[in-house]
């Protein structure tokens, strides 16, 4: 990874129950380049630690929507 790191908030949609936020973050840290992933159902955010020389805002959004929950920028 390179050294210039970003951490991205996003609302989340569609989680019920914390173990939503744990499906989220999974998915997310099997990404290339994420290396932190947090979510809290409570505040229906996530927050993503990554490498954009790696992975892209939009593969973030696209893991999330993987896992079957819709995301955008806090």
């Amino acid at each position: 990874m390179g050294d210039a790191l970003t951490n991205q908030k996003l609302m989340v949609d569609g989680m019920h129950c914390t173990s939503c936020g744990i499906s989220i973050d999974w998915e997310l840290e099997d990404l290339p380049g994420v290396s932190e992933a947090s979510t809290s159902y409570a505040k229906a955010t996530t927050d993503v630690v990554f490498d954009p020389s790696v992975t892209s805002l939009q593969d973030i959004l696209e893991a999330i929507g993987r896992a079957g929950f819709t995301a955008h920028p806090a």
